[in-house]
Protein backbone atom coordinates (compact mmCIF):
# COMPACT_ATOMS: atom_id res chain seq x y z
CA UNK A 1 0.00 0.00 0.00
CA UNK A 2 2.98 2.53 0.09
CA UNK A 3 4.77 1.65 -2.58
CA UNK A 4 1.23 1.84 -4.66
CA UNK A 5 1.18 5.46 -2.31
CA UNK A 6 3.97 6.61 -3.00
CA UNK A 7 3.63 5.73 -6.87
CA UNK A 8 0.49 7.74 -6.85
CA UNK A 9 2.30 10.58 -5.82
CA UNK A 10 4.94 10.58 -8.50
CA UNK A 11 2.81 10.09 -10.75
CA UNK A 12 0.65 13.61 -9.89
CA UNK A 13 3.93 14.82 -9.55
CA UNK A 14 4.38 13.83 -13.17
CA UNK A 15 1.10 15.02 -14.51
CA UNK A 16 1.69 18.76 -13.12
CA UNK A 17 5.60 19.13 -14.95
CA UNK A 18 3.94 18.10 -17.97
CA UNK A 19 1.87 20.99 -17.72
CA UNK A 20 4.70 23.83 -17.14
CA UNK A 21 6.68 21.99 -19.91
CA UNK A 22 3.53 22.03 -22.74
CA UNK A 23 3.24 26.12 -21.46
CA UNK A 24 6.82 26.67 -22.04
CA UNK A 25 6.96 25.45 -24.87
CA UNK A 26 4.04 27.53 -26.12
CA UNK A 27 5.51 30.80 -24.52
CA UNK A 28 9.01 29.54 -26.15
CA UNK A 29 7.87 29.33 -29.37
CA UNK A 30 5.45 32.77 -29.50
CA UNK A 31 8.76 34.49 -28.16
CA UNK A 32 10.88 32.70 -31.00
CA UNK A 33 7.87 33.78 -33.54
CA UNK A 34 8.12 37.77 -32.18
CA UNK A 35 12.16 37.34 -32.54
CA UNK A 36 12.16 36.06 -35.95
CA UNK A 37 9.61 38.65 -36.71
CA UNK A 38 11.83 41.34 -35.14
CA UNK A 39 14.90 39.97 -36.80
CA UNK A 40 13.43 40.23 -39.87
CA UNK A 41 12.39 43.81 -39.66
CA UNK A 42 15.89 43.90 -38.62
CA UNK A 43 16.97 42.88 -41.64
CA UNK A 44 14.87 45.18 -43.53
CA UNK A 45 15.65 47.91 -42.09
CA UNK A 46 19.49 47.32 -42.41
CA UNK A 47 19.06 46.79 -46.32
CA UNK A 48 16.97 49.78 -46.73
CA UNK A 49 19.66 51.57 -44.60
CA UNK A 50 22.54 49.96 -47.18
CA UNK A 51 20.27 50.85 -50.09
CA UNK A 52 19.87 54.65 -49.48
CA UNK A 53 23.52 54.87 -48.27
CA UNK A 54 24.23 53.36 -51.96
CA UNK A 55 22.07 55.99 -53.11
CA UNK A 56 23.66 59.03 -51.50
CA UNK A 57 27.05 57.96 -52.23
CA UNK A 58 25.69 56.54 -56.15
CA UNK A 59 24.09 60.43 -56.40
CA UNK A 60 27.07 61.86 -54.87
CA UNK A 61 29.43 60.23 -57.13
CA UNK A 62 26.91 61.11 -59.90
CA UNK A 63 27.00 64.90 -59.37
CA UNK A 64 30.72 65.10 -58.75
CA UNK A 65 31.34 65.02 -62.60
CA UNK A 66 30.39 68.28 -63.00
CA UNK A 67 31.40 70.03 -65.95
CA UNK A 68 34.89 71.15 -64.72
CA UNK A 69 35.40 74.46 -67.29
CA UNK A 70 32.23 76.12 -65.91
CA UNK A 71 33.54 75.67 -62.86
CA UNK A 72 36.79 76.95 -63.54
CA UNK A 73 35.65 79.94 -65.45
CA UNK A 74 32.36 81.12 -64.01
CA UNK A 75 32.13 78.93 -60.30
CA UNK A 76 29.42 77.76 -61.22
CA UNK A 77 28.41 73.86 -60.07
CA UNK A 78 26.58 71.71 -63.60
CA UNK A 79 25.88 68.55 -64.52
CA UNK A 80 26.33 68.34 -68.13
CA UNK A 81 23.70 65.95 -69.12
CA UNK A 82 24.75 65.66 -72.77
CA UNK A 83 28.66 64.51 -71.76
CA UNK A 84 29.71 66.89 -74.28
CA UNK A 85 28.02 64.89 -76.60
CA UNK A 86 25.56 67.93 -77.67
CA UNK A 87 22.21 65.62 -77.15
CA UNK A 88 21.03 64.79 -73.63
CA UNK A 89 21.76 61.11 -72.53
CA UNK A 90 19.53 59.81 -70.02
CA UNK A 91 20.84 55.87 -70.55
CA UNK A 92 23.84 56.90 -70.23
CA UNK A 93 23.20 58.95 -67.37
CA UNK A 94 21.43 56.44 -65.42
CA UNK A 95 23.96 53.87 -66.59
CA UNK A 96 26.53 55.84 -64.62
CA UNK A 97 24.11 56.33 -61.37
CA UNK A 98 23.76 52.59 -61.62
CA UNK A 99 27.57 52.01 -62.01
CA UNK A 100 28.24 54.13 -58.68
CA UNK A 101 25.46 52.10 -56.82
CA UNK A 102 26.61 49.01 -57.43
CA UNK A 103 30.05 50.26 -56.62
CA UNK A 104 28.80 50.72 -53.08
CA UNK A 105 26.89 46.83 -53.11
CA UNK A 106 28.52 44.36 -54.82
CA UNK A 107 31.37 42.86 -53.56
CA UNK A 108 34.53 41.80 -55.23
CA UNK A 109 32.82 39.06 -56.79
CA UNK A 110 30.24 41.68 -58.28
CA UNK A 111 28.08 40.02 -55.94
CA UNK A 112 24.98 41.98 -54.37
CA UNK A 113 23.61 40.84 -50.97
CA UNK A 114 20.48 39.08 -50.27
CA UNK A 115 17.62 41.70 -50.91
CA UNK A 116 19.29 44.43 -52.87
CA UNK A 117 20.02 43.82 -56.20
CA UNK A 118 19.61 46.20 -58.70
CA UNK A 119 16.40 46.16 -60.56
CA UNK A 120 16.35 49.39 -62.23
CA UNK A 121 16.58 53.39 -62.32
CA UNK A 122 15.46 56.64 -63.83
CA UNK A 123 15.95 59.81 -63.94
CA UNK A 124 13.47 62.81 -64.26
CA UNK A 125 12.97 66.31 -63.11
CA UNK A 126 16.27 68.28 -64.10
CA UNK A 127 16.36 71.97 -63.09
CA UNK A 128 18.57 73.10 -66.02
CA UNK A 129 19.87 76.89 -65.95
CA UNK A 130 17.97 77.77 -68.73
CA UNK A 131 14.65 76.69 -66.49
CA UNK A 132 12.27 79.87 -65.90
CA UNK A 133 13.26 82.10 -68.18
CA UNK A 134 17.06 81.70 -66.93
CA UNK A 135 15.90 81.70 -62.70
CA UNK A 136 18.02 78.49 -62.04
CA UNK A 137 21.20 79.97 -63.18
CA UNK A 138 19.85 83.42 -61.81
CA UNK A 139 20.07 82.05 -58.34
CA UNK A 140 23.16 79.97 -58.73
CA UNK A 141 24.94 83.44 -59.50
CA UNK A 142 23.58 85.57 -56.16
CA UNK A 143 24.09 82.57 -54.11
CA UNK A 144 27.77 82.57 -55.67
CA UNK A 145 28.16 86.47 -54.48
CA UNK A 146 26.95 86.14 -51.42
CA UNK A 147 29.11 83.46 -50.61
CA UNK A 148 32.34 84.97 -51.36
CA UNK A 149 31.13 88.36 -49.74
CA UNK A 150 30.14 86.35 -46.59
CA UNK A 151 26.53 87.74 -46.69
CA UNK A 152 24.54 84.29 -47.34
CA UNK A 153 26.08 83.37 -43.38
CA UNK A 154 24.43 86.67 -41.96
CA UNK A 155 21.86 87.38 -43.74
CA UNK A 156 19.15 86.48 -41.56
CA UNK A 157 20.60 88.18 -38.98
CA UNK A 158 21.15 91.20 -40.96
CA UNK A 159 17.85 91.67 -42.84
CA UNK A 160 15.41 91.11 -40.43
CA UNK A 161 11.60 90.86 -41.11
CA UNK A 162 10.79 94.09 -41.32
CA UNK A 163 13.61 95.39 -43.66
CA UNK A 164 12.99 93.25 -45.95
CA UNK A 165 9.38 94.39 -46.54
CA UNK A 166 10.08 97.73 -46.76
CA UNK A 167 13.06 96.55 -49.38
CA UNK A 168 10.80 94.61 -51.11
CA UNK A 169 8.37 97.61 -51.47
CA UNK A 170 10.96 99.95 -52.32
CA UNK A 171 12.29 97.27 -55.12
CA UNK A 172 8.83 96.87 -56.80
CA UNK A 173 8.22 100.92 -56.51
CA UNK A 174 11.89 101.25 -58.84
CA UNK A 175 11.04 98.42 -61.05
CA UNK A 176 7.91 100.63 -61.55
CA UNK A 177 9.66 103.66 -62.17
CA UNK A 178 12.01 101.81 -64.42
CA UNK A 179 9.22 100.72 -66.91
CA UNK A 180 7.91 104.03 -66.94
CA UNK A 181 11.10 105.62 -67.84
CA UNK A 182 11.66 102.62 -70.42
CA UNK A 183 8.18 103.42 -71.94
CA UNK A 184 8.93 107.02 -72.03
CA UNK A 185 12.14 106.55 -74.42
CA UNK A 186 10.78 104.21 -76.34
CA UNK A 187 7.88 105.73 -77.36
CA UNK A 188 9.96 108.99 -77.86
CA UNK A 189 12.15 107.40 -80.15
CA UNK A 190 9.23 105.74 -82.34
CA UNK A 191 7.02 108.50 -82.11
CA UNK A 192 5.44 109.93 -85.33
CA UNK A 193 4.28 113.49 -84.30
CA UNK A 194 6.06 116.29 -84.48
CA UNK A 195 9.33 116.78 -87.37
CA UNK A 196 12.52 117.66 -86.66
CA UNK A 197 13.38 120.92 -88.61
CA UNK A 198 16.53 120.64 -90.73
CA UNK A 199 19.25 122.61 -88.12
CA UNK A 200 17.78 119.52 -85.41
CA UNK A 201 18.68 116.40 -88.15
CA UNK A 202 21.66 118.21 -89.01
CA UNK A 203 22.93 118.52 -85.27
CA UNK A 204 21.83 114.90 -85.06
CA UNK A 205 23.81 113.68 -87.94
CA UNK A 206 26.50 115.55 -86.62
CA UNK A 207 26.82 113.93 -83.10
CA UNK A 208 26.85 110.09 -84.53
CA UNK A 209 30.05 110.66 -86.81
CA UNK A 210 31.31 112.44 -84.16
CA UNK A 211 30.83 109.53 -81.53
CA UNK A 212 32.35 107.34 -84.31
CA UNK A 213 35.55 108.57 -84.83
CA UNK A 214 36.16 109.90 -81.41
CA UNK A 215 34.71 108.17 -78.34
CA UNK A 216 37.32 106.20 -77.59
CA UNK A 217 40.76 107.52 -76.17
CA UNK A 218 44.02 107.15 -77.34
CA UNK A 219 43.60 105.95 -80.67
CA UNK A 220 42.51 102.36 -80.21
CA UNK A 221 39.91 100.50 -82.57
CA UNK A 222 36.44 99.19 -81.62
CA UNK A 223 36.73 95.41 -81.94
CA UNK A 224 35.18 94.15 -84.94
CA UNK A 225 33.90 91.02 -83.29
CA UNK A 226 30.60 90.04 -84.44
CA UNK A 227 28.38 86.46 -83.53
CA UNK A 228 25.74 85.04 -84.99
CA UNK A 229 22.89 84.81 -82.42
CA UNK A 230 20.74 82.10 -83.98
CA UNK A 231 21.51 79.46 -82.03
CA UNK A 232 22.25 81.85 -79.01
CA UNK A 233 19.73 80.43 -75.75
CA UNK A 234 17.70 83.65 -75.68
CA UNK A 235 16.80 82.93 -78.77
CA UNK A 236 16.48 79.03 -79.71
CA UNK A 237 13.94 76.49 -78.38
CA UNK A 238 15.38 75.34 -75.27
CA UNK A 239 14.97 71.97 -73.62
CA UNK A 240 12.51 72.64 -70.29
CA UNK A 241 13.82 70.86 -66.95
CA UNK A 242 11.39 71.57 -63.82
CA UNK A 243 13.23 74.94 -62.62
CA UNK A 244 11.08 77.61 -61.89
CA UNK A 245 11.28 81.48 -61.90
CA UNK A 246 11.18 81.57 -58.35
CA UNK A 247 13.40 84.28 -56.61
CA UNK A 248 14.04 86.26 -60.03
CA UNK A 249 11.10 88.71 -60.34
CA UNK A 250 11.37 92.51 -59.39
CA UNK A 251 13.87 91.80 -56.53
CA UNK A 252 15.96 94.88 -56.13
CA UNK A 253 18.73 93.40 -53.86
CA UNK A 254 19.16 89.82 -56.06
CA UNK A 255 19.25 92.05 -59.06
CA UNK A 256 22.41 93.90 -57.51
CA UNK A 257 24.00 90.52 -56.82
CA UNK A 258 23.45 89.28 -60.20
CA UNK A 259 24.91 92.40 -61.86
CA UNK A 260 27.99 92.20 -59.29
CA UNK A 261 28.31 88.51 -60.66
CA UNK A 262 28.14 89.92 -64.44
CA UNK A 263 30.46 92.67 -63.22
CA UNK A 264 32.88 89.82 -61.42
CA UNK A 265 33.04 87.27 -64.92
CA UNK A 266 32.56 89.31 -67.80
CA UNK A 267 35.19 91.70 -69.27
CA UNK A 268 33.39 95.19 -70.27
CA UNK A 269 34.98 97.67 -73.20
CA UNK A 270 36.99 99.85 -70.47
CA UNK A 271 39.03 96.90 -69.26
CA UNK A 272 39.36 95.12 -72.75
CA UNK A 273 40.87 98.93 -73.47
CA UNK A 274 43.08 99.38 -70.81
CA UNK A 275 44.31 95.96 -70.43
CA UNK A 276 47.58 94.84 -72.41
CA UNK A 277 46.89 93.72 -75.70
CA UNK A 278 48.59 90.04 -74.47
CA UNK A 279 45.72 89.78 -71.94
CA UNK A 280 42.82 90.01 -74.08
CA UNK A 281 44.48 88.62 -77.04
CA UNK A 282 42.79 85.00 -76.40
CA UNK A 283 39.96 84.06 -78.46
CA UNK A 284 36.78 85.18 -77.07
CA UNK A 285 32.90 85.08 -78.07
CA UNK A 286 32.92 88.98 -77.58
CA UNK A 287 35.11 91.22 -76.54
CA UNK A 288 32.94 93.52 -74.36
CA UNK A 289 30.50 91.00 -72.91
CA UNK A 290 28.75 93.42 -70.27
CA UNK A 291 27.89 95.36 -73.37
CA UNK A 292 26.22 92.36 -75.07
CA UNK A 293 24.26 91.66 -71.67
CA UNK A 294 22.77 95.27 -71.64
CA UNK A 295 22.39 95.69 -75.64
CA UNK A 296 21.94 92.67 -76.96
CA UNK A 297 23.29 93.09 -80.82
CA UNK A 298 25.43 90.92 -82.39
CA UNK A 299 28.40 92.32 -82.24
CA UNK A 300 30.86 94.72 -80.21
CA UNK A 301 30.50 97.54 -82.20
CA UNK A 302 26.89 98.12 -82.12
CA UNK A 303 26.42 97.20 -78.02
CA UNK A 304 29.83 99.68 -77.45
CA UNK A 305 27.96 102.39 -79.61
CA UNK A 306 24.19 102.13 -77.89
CA UNK A 307 25.83 102.49 -74.22
CA UNK A 308 27.84 105.18 -75.26
CA UNK A 309 24.70 107.24 -76.63
CA UNK A 310 23.16 106.12 -73.61
CA UNK A 311 25.65 107.56 -71.53
CA UNK A 312 26.18 110.75 -73.78
CA UNK A 313 22.17 111.35 -73.39
CA UNK A 314 22.55 111.39 -70.13
CA UNK A 315 25.90 113.69 -69.70
CA UNK A 316 24.67 115.72 -72.23
CA UNK A 317 21.13 116.66 -70.55
CA UNK A 318 23.60 117.30 -67.31
CA UNK A 319 25.72 119.59 -68.63
CA UNK A 320 23.49 121.51 -70.41
CA UNK A 321 21.27 121.70 -67.05
CA UNK A 322 24.35 123.34 -65.65
CA UNK A 323 25.18 125.57 -68.59
CA UNK A 324 21.82 127.00 -68.43
CA UNK A 325 21.85 127.54 -64.83
CA UNK A 326 25.52 128.99 -64.73
CA UNK A 327 25.00 132.71 -65.48
CA UNK A 328 28.80 133.25 -66.87
CA UNK A 329 29.02 130.33 -69.24
CA UNK A 330 25.20 131.34 -70.32
CA UNK A 331 26.30 134.95 -70.87
CA UNK A 332 29.03 133.68 -73.47
CA UNK A 333 26.70 131.51 -75.48
CA UNK A 334 24.58 134.76 -75.71
CA UNK A 335 27.35 137.31 -76.84
CA UNK A 336 28.33 133.91 -79.63
CA UNK A 337 25.37 133.84 -80.64
CA UNK A 338 24.34 137.62 -80.42
CA UNK A 339 28.00 137.75 -82.94
CA UNK A 340 26.88 135.40 -85.22
CA UNK A 341 23.28 136.63 -85.55
CA UNK A 342 23.20 140.53 -84.37
CA UNK A 343 22.84 141.65 -87.58
CA UNK A 344 19.59 139.87 -88.69
CA UNK A 345 17.85 141.76 -85.80
CA UNK A 346 15.63 138.67 -85.13
CA UNK A 347 15.52 137.95 -81.27
CA UNK A 348 14.21 134.83 -81.73
CA UNK A 349 16.92 133.57 -84.19
CA UNK A 350 19.58 134.88 -81.55
CA UNK A 351 17.72 133.43 -78.94
CA UNK A 352 17.58 129.50 -81.03
CA UNK A 353 21.48 129.77 -81.91
CA UNK A 354 22.28 130.49 -78.65
CA UNK A 355 20.48 127.16 -76.88
CA UNK A 356 22.26 125.07 -80.09
CA UNK A 357 25.28 126.56 -78.85
CA UNK A 358 24.63 125.73 -75.66
CA UNK A 359 23.63 122.03 -76.94
CA UNK A 360 26.92 122.29 -78.99
CA UNK A 361 29.10 123.06 -76.10
CA UNK A 362 27.31 120.53 -73.71
CA UNK A 363 27.95 117.98 -76.33
CA UNK A 364 31.67 118.22 -76.62
CA UNK A 365 32.17 118.29 -72.56
CA UNK A 366 29.95 114.64 -72.84
CA UNK A 367 32.24 113.28 -75.38
CA UNK A 368 35.21 114.89 -73.55
CA UNK A 369 33.35 112.49 -70.51
CA UNK A 370 33.36 109.57 -72.43
CA UNK A 371 37.00 109.08 -73.31
CA UNK A 372 37.60 109.87 -69.70
CA UNK A 373 35.15 107.28 -68.40
CA UNK A 374 37.02 104.89 -71.00
CA UNK A 375 40.06 105.72 -70.06
CA UNK A 376 39.26 104.74 -66.38
CA UNK A 377 38.73 108.26 -64.76
CA UNK A 378 35.37 108.80 -62.82
CA UNK A 379 32.85 111.67 -63.26
CA UNK A 380 31.40 113.63 -60.89
CA UNK A 381 27.39 113.13 -61.05
CA UNK A 382 26.62 116.81 -61.19
CA UNK A 383 28.43 119.92 -62.78
CA UNK A 384 30.48 122.73 -60.90
CA UNK A 385 32.63 125.53 -62.64
CA UNK A 386 35.72 123.31 -60.70
CA UNK A 387 34.90 120.52 -62.83
CA UNK A 388 33.92 122.00 -66.04
CA UNK A 389 36.64 121.16 -68.42
CA UNK A 390 35.96 122.59 -72.23
CA UNK A 391 35.94 125.93 -72.28
CA UNK A 392 33.82 127.41 -75.10
CA UNK A 393 36.70 129.07 -77.18
CA UNK A 394 38.20 125.18 -77.47
CA UNK A 395 35.25 123.95 -78.67
CA UNK A 396 36.13 123.72 -82.16
CA UNK A 397 39.62 122.93 -81.76
CA UNK A 398 38.06 119.42 -79.81
CA UNK A 399 37.55 118.36 -83.19
CA UNK A 400 40.83 118.68 -84.58
CA UNK A 401 42.14 117.14 -81.23
CA UNK A 402 39.56 114.77 -79.15
CA UNK A 403 42.52 114.01 -76.76
CA UNK A 404 43.43 116.94 -75.72
CA UNK A 405 41.19 116.88 -72.11
CA UNK A 406 41.82 112.65 -71.92
CA UNK A 407 43.67 113.53 -68.87
CA UNK A 408 41.84 115.06 -65.87
CA UNK A 409 43.47 118.02 -64.56
CA UNK A 410 41.21 118.00 -61.40
CA UNK A 411 40.88 114.23 -60.91
CA UNK A 412 36.96 114.17 -60.14
CA UNK A 413 34.92 111.80 -58.02
CA UNK A 414 31.75 109.81 -58.59
CA UNK A 415 31.25 107.28 -61.45
CA UNK A 416 33.44 105.17 -63.33
CA UNK A 417 32.40 103.67 -66.69
CA UNK A 418 31.08 100.78 -64.97
CA UNK A 419 28.94 102.23 -62.16
CA UNK A 420 26.88 103.49 -65.30
CA UNK A 421 26.77 99.93 -66.75
CA UNK A 422 25.48 98.61 -63.84
CA UNK A 423 22.89 101.79 -63.59
CA UNK A 424 21.45 100.71 -67.05
CA UNK A 425 21.59 96.93 -66.36
CA UNK A 426 19.20 97.83 -63.38
CA UNK A 427 16.65 98.74 -65.41
CA UNK A 428 16.82 95.41 -67.51
CA UNK A 429 14.20 92.54 -66.29
CA UNK A 430 16.10 89.81 -64.46
CA UNK A 431 15.33 87.43 -66.92
CA UNK A 432 16.88 89.30 -70.07
CA UNK A 433 19.99 89.73 -67.59
CA UNK A 434 20.10 85.83 -66.89
CA UNK A 435 19.31 84.77 -70.35
CA UNK A 436 21.78 86.94 -72.17
CA UNK A 437 24.55 86.06 -69.86
CA UNK A 438 24.50 82.34 -70.36
CA UNK A 439 24.59 83.48 -74.12
CA UNK A 440 27.72 84.67 -73.00
CA UNK A 441 28.71 81.70 -71.08
CA UNK A 442 27.98 79.32 -73.66
CA UNK A 443 29.83 81.05 -76.18
CA UNK A 444 32.69 81.14 -74.22
CA UNK A 445 32.46 77.38 -73.30
CA UNK A 446 31.91 76.65 -76.93
CA UNK A 447 35.28 78.06 -77.92
CA UNK A 448 36.86 75.87 -75.31
CA UNK A 449 39.12 72.38 -76.11
CA UNK A 450 36.40 69.39 -75.70
CA UNK A 451 33.35 71.67 -75.16
CA UNK A 452 32.11 72.75 -78.49
CA UNK A 453 29.08 70.90 -78.09
CA UNK A 454 27.83 71.52 -74.92
CA UNK A 455 24.71 73.52 -74.18
CA UNK A 456 23.81 75.61 -71.32
CA UNK A 457 20.04 73.84 -71.42
CA UNK A 458 21.63 70.48 -71.05
CA UNK A 459 22.99 72.04 -67.52
CA UNK A 460 21.33 70.92 -64.62
CA UNK A 461 21.69 72.34 -61.10
CA UNK A 462 19.66 69.30 -59.51
CA UNK A 463 17.89 66.43 -60.68
CA UNK A 464 15.58 63.27 -59.02
CA UNK A 465 16.51 59.69 -59.30
CA UNK A 466 14.41 56.94 -58.71
CA UNK A 467 15.35 53.23 -57.56
CA UNK A 468 14.11 49.86 -57.42
CA UNK A 469 15.78 47.46 -55.74
CA UNK A 470 14.56 43.87 -55.44
CA UNK A 471 12.07 44.89 -52.64
CA UNK A 472 12.85 48.56 -51.85
CA UNK A 473 11.77 51.66 -53.83
CA UNK A 474 13.84 54.84 -53.70
CA UNK A 475 12.97 58.41 -54.84
CA UNK A 476 15.77 60.57 -53.92
CA UNK A 477 16.46 64.87 -55.61
CA UNK A 478 20.02 65.94 -55.32
CA UNK A 479 21.60 68.70 -56.41
CA UNK A 480 24.51 71.52 -55.82
CA UNK A 481 23.91 74.17 -52.90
Amino acid sequence: MIYLKKSSLRAAVFDESGQITVWLSLCFLVFLALYLVCLRSVQKQYRRQQAEQAVEAGMFSLFSEYEPHLLERYDLFCLDLSFAGGVQRDDQLCSRLWKHMAGQLADAAGEFPEGLELQGVFIQDPERLTDGGGAVFYQQAVRIMKEKSGISMAQDWILQQEFREKAEKESERFQEDCEKYEGVVQNYEEGEEGEMDAEAWQWDGLRDSFLCSMAIPGHQEISGKAVNLTEAPSVRPLSVGSGNADGTEGNLMEKQWFISYLCEYLPQAQEVLAEAEEKYGEERWLDYQMEYVLCGHASDQENLEQVILQILLLREGVNYVFLLSHPEYSDQAQTLAVLLAGLTGNAELINGLKQLILLGWAYGESVVELRQLLAGYELSVWKTEENWQVPLSGLLALIGDPGKYDTQDRKQQGMGYEAYLRMFLTLLSSETLAMRTLDVIEGELQLMDGCSRIHVDHCADRLTARIWFEDIYLERTYGYE
